[in-house]
C-alpha cells in the first residue's frame, strides 16, 4: 500500500500519515457494532480510532465495550461522555482525543467499505493539488443492511459539474486519479455527501472549529464541511466508499427514497441559521490571523457569500470582530443599494441578496 501512495522513489525516510479516527454514537446499539467494525476492516492500516458515545439511553454502551474487547485493537479508544452534548460536541470529544492530521468522523448507524481510508489518504496526498477536505460517494442501505440505492441522492444531486458558473473553480486530476474533482475554496454550494463520507486536515478544523458546540446538536456536518472548505477548498471522490443507513431515526434524513433529482432530506431553517451564523462569526474572529495566507478580499467575499449583503451589515453592527472584514467595505452607497434591493420579493434577488441570518 505505502509504494502504492508515496511517489515512486522518494526514498524509505517518508512514512504514510496517521489518520484519525472518531465513531460518534447516541442511541445506535443495533448498529455500531457494524460501524466499529468496518474501521477495523480497513485496508489501511495506519489510524487511530476513538469511539465516543454521547450520553446513549440504550444499550449502546455496552455493545461497544463488547465489541473493542472481542476486537482486542489497540488502535481503539472508548470514550463514554458524562452528558448529552449532540453531533457536534461528540465530533470535538473526538477531535480532543486524537492527533493525526487527517481525521474522519463515522456515524455509528453508518459503515466504511474496507478502502474508505485509503482512498481517502490518496485524494489528499495527490500530487497535483491540495484540498482542506475530501467527500465520496455512499451507498444507501436499510435498517437490515439492504442495499436500496447505489449512490447517495445528495452527493449526485449536488454535483457542481452540473452547476452555472463552476467550471473556472473546477479540476480533474486526469492525470493520477480522474475520480478526484478538485473544487476551490471561492466557491458557495453544498458539494458532498454525509459526515461519514468526510474526510478532514485537522488544521482547518481547529482553525474553524465552533465556540460552543453544544448549540449545534444535528447536522454538525454542515457546520464542518463549509468550514473546511472556506478556508481550503475540496476534493471530491466520485466512488461509493461507504453506506449510508436509513432506518426511520435518522436524525436528518426522512427514511425514503424517492428518485433522481429529490433530496432524503432538508434542513430545518432554524439549524440552517443557526450553523451560518456560527460559521460567520467564527470566521470573523480567526481571519486577522489568516491574512498572510488568504487575502482579507477573498476572505470579505466568502462571508458576504456565506450570508448574504444585509446580513453582513447587520453582522458588523453586532460583533464587533466583523470590522476587520468589512468596515472599509460597507459603504453608505452599497448599504443603500442593499436595502433597494431588499424591497423587491426574494426570488427576483441576486443571491447575494438574499439574507441568510
Amino acid at each position: 500500500m505505502k509504494e502504492n501512495i508515496v511517489p515512486s522513489g522518494a526514498g524509505s525516510h517518508i512514512a504514510l500519515p496517521t489518520v484519525s479516527v472518531c465513531v460518534g454514537c447516541f442511541n445506535q446499539e443495533a448498529f455500531i457494532d457494524t460501524a466499529i467494525r468496518s474501521v477495523a476492516a480497513q485496508t489501511y492500516t495506519a489510524f487511530e480510532c476513538v469511539v465516543v458515545d454521547d450520553f446513549s439511553t440504550d444499550g449502546s454502551r455496552r455493545r461497544i465495550e463488547e465489541c473493542l474487547s472481542q476486537l482486542g485493537d489497540s488502535r481503539f479508544r472508548f470514550l463514554p461522555r458524562l452528558q448529552n452534548g449532540g453531533q457536534m460536541a461528540t465530533m470535538m470529544t473526538g477531535l480532543d482525543a486524537t492527533a493525526g492530521p487527517l481525521i474522519s468522523f463515522l456515524d455509528g448507524d453508518d459503515a466504511w467499505h474496507p478502502d474508505f481510508i485509503e482512498c481517502h489518504v490518496r485524494a489528499h496526498l495527490s500530487h497535483t493539488r491540495i484540498a482542506a477536505m475530501s467527500s465520496s460517494d455512499e451507498v444507501v442501505i436499510d435498517t437490515a443492511g439492504k442495499l436500496v440505492a447505489g449512490g447517495h441522492p445528495v452527493f449526485h444531486l449536488n454535483d457542481p459539474r452540473s452547476m452555472p458558473k463552476m467550471s473556472g473553480y473546477l479540476h480533474v486530476d486526469t492525470e493520477a486519479d480522474p475520480t478526484l474533482l478538485f473544487i476551490d475554496r471561492g466557491t458557495v454550494g453544498w458539494f458532498w455527501s454525509t459526515t461519514s463520507g468526510m474526510m478532514f486536515r485537522r488544521a482547518p478544523l481547529e482553525i474553524m472549529r465552533p465556540s460552543d458546540p453544544d448549540e449545534i446538536k444535528i447536522c454538525a456536518d454542515g457546520y464542518m464541511a463549509r468550514a473546511a472548505h472556506m478556508i481550503g477548498g475540496t476534493v471530491r471522490i466520485g466512488r461509493a466508499l461507504g453506506s449510508y443507513r436509513l432506518h426511520g431515526g435518522n436524525g436528518w434524513a426522512d427514511g425514503r427514497i424517492l428518485g433522481t433529482g429529490v433530496g432524503l432530506g432538508r434542513m430545518s431553517p432554524d439549524t440552517e441559521i443557526a450553523i451560518r451564523r456560527a460559521l460567520a462569526n467564527r470566521w470573523c474572529e480567526v481571519a486577522p490571523g489568516l491574512e498572510h495566507l488568504i487575502s482579507r478580499h477573498s476572505m470579505r467575499r466568502t462571508l458576504v457569500d456565506l450570508i448574504g449583503l444585509s446580513a453582513a451589515f447587520a453582522l458588523l453592527e453586532k460583533n464587533a470582530d466583523a470590522g476587520f472584514l468589512l468596515k472599509d467595505w460597507a459603504t453608505p452607497q452599497l448599504k443603500l443599494q442593499t436595502r433597494l434591493i431588499g424591497l423587491l420579493p426574494p426570488k427576483l434577488r441576486l443571491r447575494r441578496f438574499r439574507d441568510i441570518v
